[in-house]
């Protein structure tokens, strides 16, 4: 190996690290950029921090369990459930049935009118296209009633 000479470089291993991209330089960059990144997952996360808390408090709280449900024949499942909501709130209910392959066979929306009563238990029979296995609730939510 030649010696160095006074244009060339004194240290061998900022010859080695400049050769492959490790300079001060880079270093910096580098640094820039897992800081920004960092800072763009923080302000990620706060926002859907912010935006899954307002979701839980928007609208009249709904609950909904599902209790029995019977086949009646080849064409009807009947299904029993309990809504829980705000008193003075319209509900409205997608009730389902669904085969051995979970796949829906029939579906229905049931409305409940305005009510003082916080907690309504009601049992509907839906109409199926086929054979069905199974009834349940599959969402609820709140609507303007006219």
């Amino acid at each position: 190996m030649p010696e160095p000479t006074a244009s060339g470089p004194l240290d061998p291993g900022a010859a080695v690290g400049a050769r492959y991209g490790r300079t001060a330089r880079a270093r910096r960059r580098d640094r820039w950029l897992l800081i920004s990144l960092g800072a763009f997952i923080v302000v990620v996360m706060a926002c859907w921090t912010v935006w899954a808390g307002l979701d839980q408090v928007r609208g009249p709280g709904i609950t909904v369990d599902t209790g029995a449900n019977r086949v009646v024949d080849a064409r009807h499942v009947t299904v029993s459930f309990t809504v829980s909501a705000d008193a003075g709130a319209s509900v409205a209910c997608a009730v389902e049935a669904q085969d051995v392959e979970f796949t829906i066979t029939g579906w229905k929306i049931v409305r409940l009118p305005r009510s003082q009563k916080t907690t309504r238990s009601l049992t509907t029979t839906v109409r199926t296209a086929q054979p069905s296995v199974s009834g349940s609730v599959d969402s609820c939510w709140s609507y303007a009633a006219r």
